[in-house]
């Protein structure tokens, strides 16, 4: 993804333009960098910088984009098949947003709310005066805002010096800099419900908001919601009629007849290989998983034909594509992973390979690489040979000790993750960073895009506290779980996995968040998600939909798998730290900007 930056002035003072800062726009978009100065009146002075990574169109577009109307510095990817594949998606949306001769807030945001893909944007409107910046809906991209007394910041990535906030996902925020207010302007409802606040309340809400740990980070939920699978019915006079439920626990009496099925065949059926099979049987279930097959394989296909197809190395050659490897995995041999690799081996050109990407990390000299993820990897790998033996894959191998680790914490990761501070955060961060960086004992990897199995837990219960919500209160504990994981995708993880991974100038493409994709598995009864009753088990249950679409396409090892945390399974984390705990490794004497 490229690298975005834009820095409001409000005196006569010269903008920070911090070296590092600076450097780490330019990491996220090595092939071109370019910046603009301009004078906003009444004292204002901006500085727009972008760094382009790039992924679409026959050439590469410079930013910042500029004309009569406004500037734009837009970080992303459109994966929208209604797109010309030969033209930059950046002039396509500078085209969008200024195409009309008296530009409103209505008009924008509306050409805003069209995009589809992982994206950031920062548009300047020069005729009012007002900064439009913006994270995608589903929050895949990265974007931090920084105020101090005489200059407004906003960038991809800052660093630790700066109080910075993560621009929130779920509204496009409009800066009136003639006001120094923000409207919030929500992605699924009308301009008219947009509310406004000073900058100063603005951030501090973001800042108590994205403060909270994740067990107190909650939504309200309304009844249409939590009951948007119920049918009941009523008999009057003879007639069937189809009602609105008011009492929610009515609808767990009247359970799709796909649960008993499940159920009786989990009881009957302990081998999991013969109950895969046996649920593949039924109509719906089958149905089912040829849907989310086909939506994942059109996810897949737009993210792999979305880019210039040549290496790192042969990017500047002016042949039409290259054999080396363009795309990467990050590979832990787990489910998520392994079904994109086999769907990623039906839309790459033969004769390039794909590296697998798997990361270890040695906490001292006693103890090996030979971790969790390592073994997965490789034995995943060797399935993955068997199905698709005409595909070259490489498993690339990257080792970490431990001098290693705190060698980069210190001085790069650290700056990354921030503002996320937990020890979680750091364990995550740094694994990814290592992963994404691809350097194995040989080269590194000459792959441009990454695939990256981010949202499929989310997405099809994944997690232990799926189960527990399951445990203690059924479905509709579980289906509120499943809404909650989905609410807070967006504020959790994906906004610093964006960082780390784009450090290393590689665009992380994520096909379990695509738009279509999700949209279908959300409105999917939640049972067809996932299963964590005690008959199905650890390995069967969670994810279930997933494993039967892993199994369906012929994978019969990876999909017993049991789900596993990256920090575990790299040996990255400390089991005995508590995740939600501030990370002392990042935070020594590291004095903020104001």
């Amino acid at each position: 993804m490229c690298g975005i930056f834009c820095e409001i002035c409000f005196c006569e003072n010269q903008q920070i333009k911090d070296a590092q800062v600076m450097q780490r726009i330019k990491n996220r978009g090595p092939d071109c960098v370019r910046s603009v100065e301009m004078s906003l009146g009444d004292g204002l002075t901006a500085f727009f910088c972008g760094a382009v990574l790039w992924m679409q169109g026959r050439e590469l577009t410079p930013q910042p984009v500029e004309n009569d109307q406004g500037v734009l510095l837009y970080n992303g990817d459109i994966f929208d098949d209604s797109w010309p594949c030969d033209v930059s998606d950046t002039t396509v949306i500078m085209e969008m947003l200024t195409k009309a001769e008296k530009p409103t807030d209505e008009f924008i945001v509306q050409q805003l709310k069209l995009l589809k893909g992982p994206f950031a944007i920062i548009y300047y409107e020069k005729r009012n005066n007002k900064l439009y910046f913006l994270r995608d809906r589903i929050g895949r991209s990265s974007l931090l805002f920084h105020k101090s007394d005489n200059t407004i910041v906003i960038g991809n990535t800052l660093g630790r010096k700066y109080d910075c906030v993560e621009v929130p996902a779920t509204h496009i925020q409009i800066l009136n800099l003639r006001t120094n207010t923000v409207k919030l302007c929500p992605w699924d409802e009308e301009l008219h419900t947009s509310k406004e606040l000073t900058i100063n309340d603005w951030t501090e809400q973001l800042r108590k908001q994205q403060s909270l740990p994740d067990d107190e980070f909650s939504f309200e939920y309304t009844e249409k919601e939590l009951t948007k699978y119920v049918i009941t019915f009523d008999i009057f006079n003879g007639l069937c009629l189809c009602l609105h439920v008011y009492y929610i626990q009515i609808f767990w009496l009247f359970q799709d007849e796909v649960v008993a099925f499940i159920e009786s065949t989990a009881r009957e059926i302990k081998c999991k290989s013969t109950l895969m099979k046996k649920l593949l049987e039924n109509t719906i279930i089958k149905n089912t998983v040829v849907k989310v097959t086909k939506l994942l394989e059109i996810s897949i296909n737009l993210r792999l034909n979305r880019q210039p197809n040549k290496c790192k190395k042969c990017l500047n050659n002016t042949i039409h594509s290259c054999s080396h490897c363009t795309v990467g995995i990050l590979f832990s041999g787990g489910l998520d992973c392994t079904i994109l690799a086999v769907l990623a081996d039906k839309y790459l050109p033969r004769e390039q390979t794909i590296d697998l990407i798997n990361v270890a990390f040695k906490k001292d000299h006693k103890s090996t690489f030979d971790v969790p993820d390592r073994i997965t990897g490789k034995q995943s790998l060797q399935e993955l040979q068997k199905l698709c033996p005409t595909r070259k894959w490489v498993f690339r191998e990257v080792n970490i000790p431990k001098e290693e680790v705190e060698k980069y914490q210190e001085n790069v990761i650290g700056d990354l993750i921030y503002p996320r501070k937990t020890i979680l955060d750091e364990s995550l961060g740094t694994a990814l960073w290592f992963a994404a960086r691809g350097q194995s004992s040989l080269e590194s990897s000459s792959c441009r895009v990454l695939l990256v199995g981010s949202g499929a837990d989310e997405l099809f219960g994944g997690y232990t506290r799926h189960k527990n919500a399951f445990k203690r209160n059924g479905w509709q504990g579980l289906n509120k779980e499943l809404q909650l994981d989905w609410k807070r995708i967006s504020f959790r993880n994906l906004a610093r996995d964006n960082r780390v991974i784009c450090d290393h100038g590689r665009q992380p493409r994520m096909p379990y968040l695509d738009e279509d994709f999700t949209s279908y598995i959300l409105q999917l009864k939640p049972w067809l998600r996932c299963f964590p009753s005690e008959d199905l088990g650890i390995g069967i249950g969670d994810k279930l939909m997933l494993r039967l679409v892993a199994f369906n396409l012929g994978l019969t090892e990876a999909v017993i798998l049991p789900k596993r945390a990256l920090q575990f399974g790299s040996r990255i984390a400390n089991k005995k730290e508590k995740g939600s705990d501030i990370s002392k490794t990042f935070f020594k004497n590291i004095p903020l900007t104001t």
